[in-house]
């Protein structure tokens, strides 16, 4: 009996006209549509984080409803800033997709496992401050009242 998953997979293969990256059915398999913990991964200028990972039966849709998306990939996970990280399904590779950026998308690793495995804990104390880097810094009152 087919598993659910297979539906949506075979959907989304379908839809690309395509089969799927191993690596990718393979990470869906297991955990599609997970929180991960506190994490970065360094691309070309910086460090970005993974907040989700967009489950497989969103991907068409949202990667249809994003502005500018690169057409013919597969979302698969999003940043805490409106980027994400999508997967292109004819050579496997994870690419950082920057809604601000007009340039090309930085590849971060040859196939979703490499990517998992390049997602590092994030250490807040690594983050060094030098004296007069932050000038001013605004709170909301709403945002959160108990404090």
């Amino acid at each position: 009996m087919p598993r659910p998953i297979d539906a949506v997979l075979n959907e989304l293969s379908g839809a690309l006209g395509q089969p799927l990256p191993p690596s990718y059915v393979d990470f869906v398999n297991h955990h599609d549509g997970a929180t991960p913990g506190g994490n970065s991964i360094a691309i070309s200028y910086n460090e970005v984080s993974v907040s989700r990972f967009i489950p497989s039966n969103e991907a068409l849709k949202l990667a249809e409803s994003i502005d500018g998306f690169p057409s013919s990939v597969i979302p698969i996970a999003e940043d805490d800033c409106g980027n994400y990280f999508y997967i292109n399904p004819q050579c496997g590779a994870v690419f950082f997709w920057d809604h601000e950026l007009e340039e090309d998308d930085a590849k971060i690793a040859n196939d979703m496992s490499e990517f998992v495995d390049r997602l590092a804990p994030f250490d807040p104390t690594s983050i060094k401050l030098q004296p007069g880097q932050v000038k001013s810094a605004w709170i909301d009152p709403a945002f959160k009242p108990e404090f």
